[in-house]
């Protein structure tokens, strides 16, 4: 079985940190312990890249649950990559581009 990369974009990068820095205005510790499990999830996206559900709009666009966050991001078969697109509360309207 082949493992797929996985690639952050910068916006990806950017949510996390936001994400686990308004948690950690609170908690740090709580912020460390969310930040690594959302992490470990993601990890499973190596093995399992079609983990998450497609997008209605965005047939492309794929979309793992770590509640309340959702992860948007697109399987690269011929390349075995997957590309982390975007970090986003649950409680927040769907991006319009990604």
């Amino acid at each position: 079985m082949d493992y797929y990369r996985l690639l952050f974009t910068q916006r990806a990068l950017n949510d996390l940190a936001k994400i686990v820095g308004d948690i950690a205005e609170d908690d740090d510790e709580a912020a460390s312990l969310f930040g690594q499990a959302l992490l470990d999830h993601v990890d499973l996206l190596k093995r399992f890249p079609r983990l998450g559900t497609s997008t209605p709009r965005r047939p492309r666009v794929r979309k793992l649950v770590h509640s309340p966050i959702l992860l948007y991001y697109r399987i690269h078969e011929d390349k075995l990559l997957v590309e982390l697109l975007h970090f986003r509360h649950g409680s927040r309207r769907p991006p319009k581009s990604l």
